[in-house]
């Protein structure tokens, strides 16, 4: 996925489209064939009953959630509204970003660093993990979250060897304290490419963690169907249960043999980005595709054990293999092309600065860098389209206290999303 290596993002491709393929929004739209180059990649136990209570929740599985306007479910986005990009920071390598305690926005940098950033001004780096991480292929710092209760913050990173690592960090007295750390995952990641890495705490205060199938083309090791492998997989653990984690009892493969226990949805290639509706709680994961087709997956609570296809499926086009008669298919999906070939999600907008997007869930391409958006109705999407700006080389999104939206791209550049 990262654009420094758009040739290691994944294996050359091994399969192409001899002829067009039917375009998702209407038309037809060409099919890249393959060629060499690579494209970028029971109740819970966590103390959720207060969670609601502490500040680093999202203003928003309490107060959106009961709002008197009745904006809790996704509505038509205004694909009219006019949109700017505001540049607000600027870091080496931006990768992602996670609302700390009393509503700072942190932004984290690729090659290891965290910095507070106040009214767009960037503070001292809380974290570096320079000297343990690389920035070489896919890897590095790829994705930081606050527990719900303040009382962490977790980084998602591979080490010096690949390896993915989840630690977590002691917030004291709302201050982050790196000399306080703790590691809490290991996975071991055959190649250098689909590592995933993004992380989020779910409106259940619980820990999500989406890892790609490890890398290699079309998934030789066919993590994405294996239930017993970490990889191909979005993770749901309580981090604050046990040491170093605790099992939720309600995983949906709690206790079936040959299963990992902390699997909560499968069937994934890279889950490079994804996120949570902090009025709904659906989750959305943006899963990079091989050759063929970007997918956008939306998920309720009630979908756990979610089957997302991969890989025997691209999308809703078969790939290797028969459709598995459990698949959950993607809500939108677009032709892998030249121009749009890695996809970025983002978040689903509960901002007040644009009105006409309140509910749309906003996304990127790496390759292409322009803002779109896409809103659903009753599980199917009404409204689809493009925002008129660019961001560059756009890697990820990020969410303030206040439901405003942000895109990071890998130069650097971090820029708000305003009314233009």
């Amino acid at each position: 996925m990262l654009g420094l290596v758009v040739a290691s993002a994944c294996a050359p491709a091994e399969r192409g489209a001899a002829e067009d393929v039917e375009a998702i929004n209407g038309g037809t739209e060409p099919v890249v064939p393959a060629d060499p180059q690579e494209r970028p990649g029971d109740e819970p136990s966590s103390g959720n009953d207060e969670a609601a209570d502490q500040r680093c929740v999202p203003a928003a599985w309490s107060e959106l959630r009961d709002n008197e306007s009745g904006d809790t479910v996704a509505a038509v986005a205004d694909l009219g509204v006019e949109v700017q990009l505001t540049e607000v920071a600027r870091l080496d390598s931006a990768i992602a970003g996670a609302v700390g305690p009393d509503g700072v926005l942190y932004l984290a940098d690729r090659s290891g660093l965290v910095y507070p950033s106040r009214d767009g001004v960037l503070g001292d780096a809380v974290v570096d993990l320079s000297d343990e991480t690389t920035t070489d292929a896919e890897r590095g710092l790829l994705g930081i979250a606050f527990a719900a209760d303040c009382s962490e913050l977790y980084l998602s990173f591979t080490d010096s060897d690949g390896t993915s690592r989840l630690d977590a960090v002691s917030v004291v007295d709302g201050v982050v304290d790196a000399t306080q750390r703790r590691q809490v995952l290991v996975v071991d990641q055959p190649y250098v490419n689909h590592n995933g890495g993004d992380v989020q705490i779910g409106p259940d205060g619980l820990l999500y963690l989406g890892l790609g199938d490890g890398g290699g083309a079309g998934d030789p090791l066919d993590a994405g169907q294996d239930l017993a492998s970490l990889l191909g997989a979005m993770l749901r653990i309580d981090p604050h249960g046990d040491d170093p984690y605790a099992i939720p009892q309600d995983n949906p493969f709690v206790g079936i043999e040959g299963a990992a226990d902390e699997i909560w949805a499968y069937g994934l290639r890279n889950p490079w980005r994804f996120s949570f509706d902090r009025v709904t709680g659906d989750l959305w994961i943006a899963d990079v595709g091989q050759n063929v087709r970007e997918e956008i997956n939306h998920l309720s609570m009630d979908d756990a054990g979610a089957n997302l296809g991969w890989n025997r499926m691209e999308g809703t086009l078969p790939f290797a293999g028969s459709e598995p008669s459990d698949h959950h298919p993607p809500i939108h999906e677009y032709a892998s092309t030249s121009s749009r070939c890695a996809i970025t999600g983002g978040y689903v907008y509960r901002g007040s600065a644009i009105a006409g997007l309140k509910g749309a869930y906003l996304f990127s391409d790496y390759c292409e860098g322009r803002l779109r958006a896409l809103s659903i109705e009753d599980g199917q999407v009404t409204a689809a389209g493009d925002l008129g700006v660019e961001g560059g080389r756009v890697v990820s999104f990020a969410q303030d206290a206040t439901g405003e939206l942000y895109m990071l791209a890998l130069d650097g550049a971090v820029y708000r999303i305003d009314p233009a």
